[in-house]
């Protein structure tokens, strides 16, 4: 039944009505009298849309460039830091390296009885 009243009620509205006196001429008036849109010649967008899309494009671009050479900046820090700690990290393994030498060359000195490579007494 609720059926039957919605399917009544939507033939009803669908059902073809003659426009009431004086419509087109109404609408063909407003239609005059409207300025007509700035459009660029084939393409069917308004100006400012085309300018609004230009800027968006725009801004997505440079955008890209300040992202990549923030990028490139990150990058060249952490290579600085990289650096500096292998700089850090020979230094410290030199100042180990010699005190293994320093305490190697003492330890030889007192197994050999105080003689040096070639055979001879160290003073």
């Amino acid at each position: 039944m609720i059926e039957d009243a919605f399917e009544k009620d939507l033939r009803e509205q669908l059902r073809t009505r003659e426009a009431p006196g004086g419509f087109a001429d109404r609408v063909m008036t407003r239609v005059a009298a409207k300025p007509a849109r700035r459009r660029w010649p084939g393409f069917g967008m308004p100006v400012w849309r085309w300018a609004v899309a230009a800027l968006l494009v725009a801004g997505m671009v440079l955008g890209s460039v300040e992202h990549d050479r923030e990028q490139r900046r990150e990058g060249e820090r952490a290579r600085e830091q990289v650096l500096l700690a292998l700089r850090i990290t020979g230094a410290t393994l030199r100042d180990v390296q010699e005190k293994v030498d320093a305490e190697s060359g003492q330890e030889t000195r007192k197994q050999s009885g105080g003689m040096d490579r070639e055979g001879q007494a160290q003073e």
